[in-house]
């Protein structure tokens, strides 16, 4: 909230500046027109002010309109105050009305019109000039001409970083949305290396029993034998197309933990499954920290899909844990519910600075992936008091009835 008070402050600070030095300057012109000449009515005094402000007012919304504008009006209060006499080639007023103008336009307009500008200006006060016979104006000529020139390049700068600057961000945001795009792509190939075996594991059952049914049966129908025969081909073709596409993520690389050895390059290992996470506490607790395990409700075979990503999505919050959190207790849960499994991490604050070493997963990308790939809900953030809580309900579906 203060951030945003504090941009829109900013948002108003320079058309509140014009409009302010807009009433200034027209009450000063309006002064200066009704003294010199003598005798100058009250109705042209205040004209010529109202139209002396005008261009700061305008250049808000109409840039060039309003410095062509600052240019006509300079040129006819210029003439007014001197009324053929000695003086300034630019009154006051108009000299500082059009140097804000100047600074505004510079800051919006691109910077080849720059030169344009100030050539503009140069022209408009060498015509004046020329209305001044027999006076020297050329030092008046050269001070109108460095100002406006020192001012269109003071705001060229400032408007080439600012555009800078906005370019910046704007590649940022992008690089920021691409690295968290690449991350979940990263993360869902991830996952679909570790469930390629369990996958496979099942469309092998699928076609050795299809094959070994018609044998179960004696004199099985020939109908029956194709049906089992088309399966067991379906079963073979769907394994076949498991090792062209999940096969060739595999080949990218195992994955690597924090909390184990990595796997063998070309060697399947067996999917982790849910009760050993007793060994992921266990490696954590030899590590020197303090941390506890809870199993609560009548534990029993899950999906194998459940059972991998529970596991690592604690795995991840240990590991997690022990990069932000060094030397903090930690307590872990696993409740065994109808058909839900919770998985509760909870952490205390660390007493150490957090490890400077990335991990090699993708923390919260991985979980939250995990989770929406099960249709379960996942659950952040940091505790109050300090610390840190990560749970997840994953659904299992009704316990299987014996028999």
């Amino acid at each position: 909230m203060v951030g945003r008070l504090h941009r829109l402050g900013r948002a108003w600070l320079l058309p509140a500046a014009l409009v302010g030095g807009a009433v200034v300057l027209g009450l000063v012109t309006a002064a200066r027109v009704a003294q010199d000449p003598p005798g100058s009515s009250v109705l042209s005094s205040v004209a010529l002010g109202v139209a002396q402000g005008l261009p700061l007012v305008l250049v808000m919304v109409r840039p060039m309109a309003g410095f062509w504008v600052s240019i006509l009006v300079g040129a006819l209060v210029s003439e007014t105050v001197r009324a053929g006499g000695p003086g300034s080639v630019w009154a006051e007023p108009s000299l500082l009305v059009h140097l804000g103008v100047l600074a505004v336009v510079g800051l919006r307009c691109r910077a080849r019109m720059l030169p344009v500008l100030w050539l503009a200006t140069l022209l408009a006060g060498a015509a004046l000039v020329q209305r001044m016979p027999g006076l020297n104006a050329s030092p008046d000529l050269v001070e109108m001409s460095t100002l406006s020139a020192v001012v269109l390049v003071a705001a060229g700068a400032a408007g080439g970083r600012r555009d800078a600057l906005r370019r910046l961000a704007a590649q940022e945001r992008i690089s920021q949305a691409e690295r968290a795009h690449r991350s979940v792509l990263e993360e869902r190939a991830r996952i679909a290396r570790e469930l390629h075996d369990v996958v496979a594991h099942h469309m092998s059952l699928i076609a050795i029993q299809a094959e070994a049914a018609p044998y179960r049966v004696a004199d099985p129908p020939a109908e029956l034998a194709r049906s089992f025969a088309t399966i067991r081909a379906s079963a073979v073709e769907a394994m076949t197309e498991l090792r062209r596409v999940l096969g060739l993520l595999r080949d990218g690389g195992g994955p690597m933990y924090d909390l184990g050895e990595p796997s063998p390059a070309g060697v399947s290992q067996p999917q982790p499954r849910l009760a050993e996470v007793a060994e992921l506490v266990a490696a954590v607790r030899a590590a020197g920290v303090e941390a506890e395990l809870s199993v609560t409700g009548e534990a029993r075979p899950l999906d194998p899909g459940v059972e991998l990503s529970g596991y690592r999505i604690v795995q991840e919050a240990l590991s997690n844990v022990l990069r932000h959190a060094p030397g903090a207790g930690v307590r872990v849960t696993v409740e065994h519910g109808g058909d839900t499994v919770t998985l509760s991490v909870v952490n205390g604050a660390g007493d150490h600075p957090p490890s400077t070493v990335d991990g090699v997963g993708h923390g919260l990308v991985g979980m939250r992936e995990r989770v929406a790939m099960l249709g379960g809900q996942l659950s952040v953030g940091p505790r109050v008091g300090g610390g840190y809580a990560v749970t997840a309900v994953l659904p299992t579906g009704p316990p299987e009835e014996e028999g």
